[in-house]
């Protein structure tokens, strides 16, 4: 019936795979548990969770070296032997026991895909990891009734059921191989193939909260990727259409001003940072600061290709 699958990187995911392991077997479903490290230099996390292969029904694999989120979904989607996938981030918690069979109504059906959200503690963790708890708190919890609702979503990978031949009609695109986007190219695919998808309040805790240098430097990744899909995506226009940060950044494109964008980010870039450690950060600021950086990467594109 379910294939439950967890990428993990560096964490320590015995926890989470206790629960679901549980809840599955409370449940009383057909299903199966498959992790997969993602070439973890952490030794004792790793070594930690090779006692999960313990539990029944659970599997765990090891890559010798890091392919990164995309590469490492699809692997686990390739193992997978039931007809419905429920993906989930291994830095997650569940908020009751009740997870696991909320979406089991769902895997009766065909072509469905289902995301049942994220949520935050209320509790506000130290200062130098508040810059990604309040961009979760602010950009990532909504109700299934606000998603449902809402024109465009932005489509989450963190927590998501999906029929097995849909998601290998689709696949994440394996091009992004550091952090960023694969989660917005994948709900872009759902849309180009008019699929439709049901929000649920069904959430789980993310309790894997970057820190601010940490989550600094994975927001250039993230925009690094989006340089990577602007150069390379079949459909350029639909893509700027689906992502705002794009939108912005093609009235600079058509306007001759990414020098502009490019100039604001070389100026402010330390500002903005320091802002971002503090206890105020300006999400607003975060925005501008992604398309700055944006700005500044493809102008440095064309001058390393001007001097070739």
């Amino acid at each position: 019936m379910l294939s439950i699958l967890i990428p993990i990187y560096n964490y320590d995911a015995r926890l989470l795979v206790q629960q679901l392991h549980q809840q599955a077997l409370s449940a009383g479903i057909e299903y199966e548990i498959l992790l997969l490290d993602d070439a973890s230099d952490n030794t004792q996390l790793s070594e930690g969770n090779r006692c999960l292969k313990e539990l029944s029904n659970v599997t765990i694999f090891e890559l010798p070296t890091k392919a990164g989120r995309a590469v490492a979904r699809n692997f686990l989607a390739g193992e997978a032997k039931y007809n419905h996938l429920l993906f989930l981030d291994c830095d997650s918690e569940p908020i009751d026991d009740k997870f696991i069979e909320r979406y089991i109504p769902y895997c009766k059906e065909k072509n469905i895909v289902v995301c049942g959200g994220t949520a935050y503690k209320p509790e506000k963790p130290a200062t130098d990891s508040y810059l990604r708890w309040i961009y979760g708190v602010k950009c990532e919890t909504q109700s299934a009734a606000e998603r449902n609702k809402a024109k465009k979503t932005k489509f989450f990978t963190f927590n998501f059921l999906i029929d097995r031949d849909l998601f290998w009609s689709i696949r994440f695109n394996e091009l992004l191989k550091s952090y960023g986007h694969e989660d917005t190219i994948f709900g872009l695919e759902l849309q180009k193939r008019n699929c439709h998808i049901t929000h649920i309040d069904n959430p789980l805790y993310h309790i894997g909260i970057d820190n601010n240098i940490t989550y600094i430097k994975k927001t250039r990744q993230g925009v690094e990727n989006l340089k990577i899909l602007l150069d390379s995506y079949e459909d350029r226009e639909q893509l700027i259409q689906y992502i705002r940060l794009l939108q912005y950044y093609s009235i600079l494109e058509k306007t001759y001003t990414i020098w502009l964008g490019s100039l604001f980010y070389r100026i402010f870039r330390s500002l903005m940072e320091s802002n971002f450690k503090s206890k105020h950060p300006n999400l607003t600021l975060l925005n501008l600061y992604k398309l700055g950086y944006l700005s500044y990467i493809v102008r440095r594109k064309k001058y390393q290709d001007s001097n070739l």
